[in-house]
């Protein structure tokens, strides 16, 4: 059997591809065009596909609107019924409309996520027995989804996650209102009277950027009372970082108690990574269109979100049972970077600077390797192995890592760069509490 899945979710996408691959030949795209296209090409070619399956919610044109078009060019080339490829739409969407929609659009199944193999192979059995979805079965299909659930896998945990996202149910967080004005201001090159007159506004980010300037690393013989001699000696850039860092320390939070020690452990690796990327970038004299220091603080945002509303849903009991500390974590490695990119870019932040949080963990699959997503690498692999990291100190082979290699840092490099670490998080951890 051959297999279109066309899917936009990452999780879904890889699990239907995943199950297809069992039972043939199986081809994934991302969108409504891109499936049209690929159907057209498979029919030209004379190898046809023999089954489709669709999302319906999907960015441009959506799975409804995709199988109206297949439909249509086989209705154009006069493909009779018998031979037109089978559509299986597999959608989050359980209401009424949104199936009739589907049923009107040509389609010949119909399951609701989330879901499992034995689901997929159910209903390809019954549409190889000839049986073909009919308004008449549109309640049968909605009584049979909220009667029958799948086994809570982490990937069916994530797709709960992402149907409540899209239904408005779970909000991402917002980068703090201060964060937005501060940058907005430098970027319309505001003066340091103007931008200190905006951080009077927030008394804790006055105050702590005030005991920044007169620590051990910035102090000069007067110590600094106000938040224009704090801002003056450490300069904007420094202090730029000191504002993501204080303002960004407020969203390391949860209502759940028990992820309220790991969420802990998060903010302590990201800062950690933030000043090994700030101190890499600095040895190397980098010029970076992206501030490494921020760069290394946000690159792990996304699982700081899955901790939060996987601990949200815990509470309000929308999850099956509790996740096992294992599944988390297998959990968060998973799939934070996909929402770390969303994030990044809800926030604001560039395509190029979102990709950080994408592939951090994985130069691999990295379309582009820009040299802050090397320096963010490495910073993230070093304070890992350093004790810095949610799990147990991990043996880690930095100096035989890519990033390490590409960026030519030797073990001298490395050990300074550790040594630097170290020492401003001793240092800083008390203004950051």
């Amino acid at each position: 059997m051959k297999t279109l899945v066309v899917e936009d979710e990452l999780i879904s996408r890889k699990k239907i591809q995943k199950i297809m691959d069992t039972l043939g030949e199986c081809e994934v795209v991302e969108g409504g065009r891109d499936a049209i296209a690929a159907f057209t090409k498979a029919l030209e070619n004379g190898v046809p596909f023999d089954l489709i399956t669709l999302d319906i919610a999907m960015p441009g044109m959506d799975g409804t609107e995709a199988l109206f078009e297949i439909r249509e060019i086989e209705k154009g080339k006069n493909i009779p019924a018998e031979k037109q490829v089978k559509a299986l739409m597999v959608s989050a969407r359980s209401d009424k409309d949104s199936i009739i929609t589907c049923i009107q659009a040509g389609c010949d199944g119909y399951i609701v996520k989330p879901f499992d193999k034995e689901m997929i192979v159910n209903k390809l059995e019954q549409l190889k027995s000839g049986k073909r979805i009919s308004i008449a079965d549109v309640e049968d299909i909605q009584a049979s989804h909220s009667q029958t659930k799948p086994t809570e896998t982490k990937s069916n945990i994530m797709e709960g996650i992402i149907s409540r996202l899209k239904g408005g149910e779970i909000d991402l967080p917002s980068l703090p209102k201060i964060n937005i004005k501060f940058n907005e201001m430098i970027n319309k090159g505001a003066n340091l009277q103007e931008i200190a007159d905006l951080l009077k506004q927030d008394m804790a980010i006055s105050f702590k950027l005030i005991s920044v300037s007169n620590s051990v690393y910035y102090r000069g013989v007067v110590e600094n009372k106000t938040l224009g001699q704090a801002i003056s000696r450490l300069g904007l850039n420094t202090a730029k970082r000191y504002v993501d860092a204080i303002s960004t320390r407020t969203l390391f939070t949860t209502k759940n108690k028990k992820y309220a020690e790991l969420i802990e452990k998060l903010w302590e690796h990201s800062l950690s990574c933030a000043y090994a990327s700030q101190i890499v970038s600095e040895f190397l004299k980098l010029r970076l269109q992206d501030d490494a220091f921020t760069a290394g603080l946000l690159h792990d945002i996304g699982k700081l979100v899955l901790l939060q509303v996987i601990g949200e849903l815990e509470i309000k009991a929308k999850l099956e049972q509790e996740i096992d500390t294992i599944e988390l974590f297998e959990t968060m490695d998973t799939y934070h970077s996909k929402f770390g990119f969303a994030i990044l870019k809800k926030w604001g932040f560039s395509t190029g600077f979102a990709k950080i949080a994408l592939y951090n963990d994985n130069l691999k699959e990295a379309d582009h390797i820009s040299q802050e997503l090397l320096v963010v690498h490495f910073a993230n692999l070093l304070v890992k192995s350093m004790g810095y990291d949610l799990a147990e100190k991990a043996e880690i082979d930095v100096e035989g890592a890519e990033s390490t290699r590409q960026l030519k840092l030797d073990s001298t490099i490395v050990n300074e760069v550790k040594n630097g670490v170290n020492e401003r998080m001793e240092e800083m951890r008390e203004y950051f509490r």
